[in-house]
């Protein structure tokens, strides 16, 4: 039996599976302004109702050019000022973050903070080969430079770049916290958790620990280049005969490495393959990628944007799981000054 589209699932409040406290001693903290570029505008309005506060009022467009042209409309004297917007291509998410922090800052905010909910060019992390750039530390050169006091991390590709945002404070927040109540829901025993790669094996280890398995496997290749898997190269580290499997992983970029991990596990006599991604960058072609696996259900979160249209499928699952409640309740507590512990899981 296929599944359409409507069968595609958006949950917007996790609080329904695991309550998320907002805390403090009002339903409507004062001093908090967010604003967002246009790739945050609708998760920023989600957490603004989350917080019973107004979205920030402020333009990002265009000049006649393409040039991005930003302005903040309202006062921020004073206030505590948050910047929700996901740095994925193109390029100009990055500038509408970098834009806006340098024009609240010119404008006397009392503090700045960024939360890029996804973190573009993470990927290149270090100078693995000659002459490439260290292109995480460049953008979060850029980034940290424009007057902002701390960042508000969600889930990095790779975590040590976080310390490229120093002197600045940072927290780093991990979808785990809304992804593990539902992922209890929908995954039949016996199941194992799997990593589509050597390198995902500590967060592979993490869900499996969250989920209350003893193990987990991990799918070894090697690659041409990104997103490119030499045939017949995948090895499987561990059994995942007559089980369930649920890959986990930062994101879903082109698809190619989840989709042929699925078909190895399939061979190796898996059942039904489940995949969570924190983020769904979805290149042109990953959707279709998807549907055309066999792959039961792909989990991910609203990290970044994605229209219905573009996610509609034939026969493939997606659950959408809202990272509103969980960023609400994080930028409640900074500014509140109370500590970010009790979002772990």
């Amino acid at each position: 039996m296929t599944q359409g589209f409507s069968s595609r699932k958006l949950i917007s409040d996790v609080s329904a599976l695991v309550p998320i406290p907002l805390g403090g001693k009002t339903s409507m903290p004062s001093g908090i302004k967010i604003f967002a570029g246009g790739a945050g505008e609708t998760l920023a309005r989600d957490v603004c109702a989350k917080l019973s506060i107004p979205f920030g009022n402020a333009r990002v467009g265009r000049f006649a050019d393409g040039e991005v042209d930003v302005q903040i409309l309202e006062n921020v004297r004073g206030d505590d000022v948050f910047i929700i917007n996901p740095t994925n291509p193109p390029a100009e998410n990055f500038l509408e973050m970098a834009l806006l922090a340098d024009a609240a800052h010119d404008s006397s905010a009392g503090r700045i903070t960024l939360v890029p909910t996804y973190l573009g060019y993470n990927r290149q992390d270090r100078k693995d080969k000659s002459r490439v750039p260290t292109s995480a530390q460049v953008m979060i050169d850029f980034l940290a430079n424009r007057g902002a006091n701390r960042a508000l991390l969600f889930d990095l590709h790779s975590p040590p770049t976080a310390g490229f945002f120093k002197p600045m404070v940072y927290d780093h927040l991990y979808a785990s916290y809304v992804a593990v109540p539902y992922l209890k829901t929908i995954l039949p025993k016996p199941f194992v958790v799997a990593s589509p790669d050597k390198g995902g094996g500590p967060r592979a280890e993490v869900y499996a620990q969250l989920l209350d398995q003893g193990d987990f496997v991990f799918f070894s290749k090697s690659r041409k280049g990104a997103g490119q898997i030499r045939k017949g190269s995948i090895k499987i580290i561990g059994s995942v005969k007559g089980k369930n499997v649920l890959f986990v992983d930062d994101m879903i970029d082109s698809a190619w490495t989840v989709v042929a991990d699925a078909e190895a596990a399939k061979k190796a006599g898996a059942k039904d393959i489940f995949v969570f991604a924190t983020h769904l960058i979805g290149s042109p072609g990953a959707i279709a990628r998807l549907d055309a696996s066999p792959i039961t259900e792909v989990v991910v979160t609203d990290t970044i944007s994605h229209s219905p249209e573009a996610l509609r499928t034939k026969r493939v699952k997606i659950t959408v799981l809202s990272i509103a409640p969980l960023l609400a309740a994080a930028i409640r507590k900074i500014h509140d000054g109370r500590s970010l512990s009790d979002l772990f899981p």
